[in-house]
C-alpha cells in the first residue's frame, strides 16, 4: 500500500510539474510575442510619422535617418497589404544575428525581417533578399502563405518595398514553396546568361503563371521563410518580384 501511495503521489507532483511548465512556456512565449508586437509599433509610428520623401538622389531618405536613431542597422521596410508584414528591414554583418534579436537588439524568438548581408549595393545587386521567421501568431513572414490562395495572389500582384534610396513597386513573378535543395537565394551571376538562368529556373517553381515580364535587365526581390508544412526541417516558402522604381 506505501508503494501504491508513493507511486500515487509521484505521479501526481509528476503531472503538476508538466502543466507549471507548459504555462510557463505558454506564457512566455505570449509574452514575448506581445512585446515583439509592440516595439515594432514604435517602429511604424516613427515611420509612418516622418514618411515625405518619395523620390531622391543618392542620399539615405530622412524617414530612414528617423529609423536609424533607433538601430544604425535599419536598411528599409516593407509592405505586404492585407497581411502582418508592415515592417522595418535589418541588415547585419552574417545571416544570422538578426535571425535571433529585434531591432533594440534583444533576443527574440521572431527575430526581424532582415536583408542578406552579401546584397552591398542596391542598384548593382541583381537579387535582393529578405528573410523573416513564420510566426505562429502570425507575425512576420507567416502571411506569405496567403499567396498559396489564387485569389489572394490576383487581388495582390504588387507589394511595397522601401529601400534605403528609393521606393519601389514590386510586380510578383513567382510563388512557390520548395526546400533548400532548391537554392534559390543566389546574389552573384558572374554574367547576363547566368542570371536569366536562374530567372528561368524560379520562375518554373512557380505554382502561378504571372505575367510579369523580367530579364537580365532587371532587378529583382526574394523573400523567403520557413515552411513547416513543405518539410518541418528544410521547407521553405518564397515570393519573388521584380523592383520597378516608384
Amino acid at each position: 500500500m506505501k508503494i501504491k501511495s508513493f507511486l500515487g503521489k509521484s505521479l501526481t507532483v509528476l503531472v503538476l510539474g508538466v502543466f507549471l511548465f507548459s504555462g510557463w512556456k505558454i506564457g512566455t512565449e505570449l509574452y514575448e510575442n506581445n512585446h515583439n508586437r509592440t516595439i515594432l509599433d514604435d517602429a511604424k509610428a516613427v515611420y509612418t510619422k516622418e514618411v515625405t520623401t518619395t523620390h531622391v538622389n543618392g542620399e539615405v531618405r530622412d524617414e530612414l535617418k528617423s529609423l536609424q536613431k533607433l538601430n544604425k542597422d535599419m536598411a528599409g521596410w516593407l509592405t505586404i497589404a492585407d497581411t502582418e508584414i508592415d515592417y522595418p528591414i535589418l541588415q547585419s554583418t552574417d545571416n544570422d544575428y538578426y535571425l535571433h534579436h529585434n531591432y533594440k537588439n534583444e533576443k527574440a524568438r521572431a527575430g526581424s525581417i532582415f536583408k542578406d548581408y552579401r546584397n552591398t549595393n542596391e542598384f548593382l545587386d541583381k537579387n535582393t533578399i529578405i528573410y523573416g521567421h513564420n510566426m505562429k501568431d502570425g507575425s512576420m513572414f507567416a502571411d506569405l502563405r496567403k499567396y498559396l490562395d489564387k485569389d489572394f495572389f490576383k487581388a495582390h500582384p504588387t507589394f511595397s518595398y522601401e529601400s534605403g534610396l528609393t521606393n519601389y513597386k514590386v510586380e510578383i513573378f513567382s510563388v512557390y514553396e520548395t526546400t533548400t535543395d532548391f537554392y534559390y537565394i543566389e546574389t552573384d551571376f558572374p554574367g547576363k546568361q547566368d542570371f536569366d538562368d536562374y530567372l528561368e529556373k524560379v520562375q518554373q517553381q512557380s505554382i502561378y503563371k504571372s505575367n510579369v515580364k523580367v530579364s537580365s535587365k532587371d532587378r529583382i526581390i526574394t523573400l523567403s521563410t520557413c515552411d513547416t508544412e513543405k518539410d518541418y526541417e528544410k521547407g521553405r516558402m518564397v515570393i519573388q518580384g521584380k523592383l520597378v522604381a516608384k
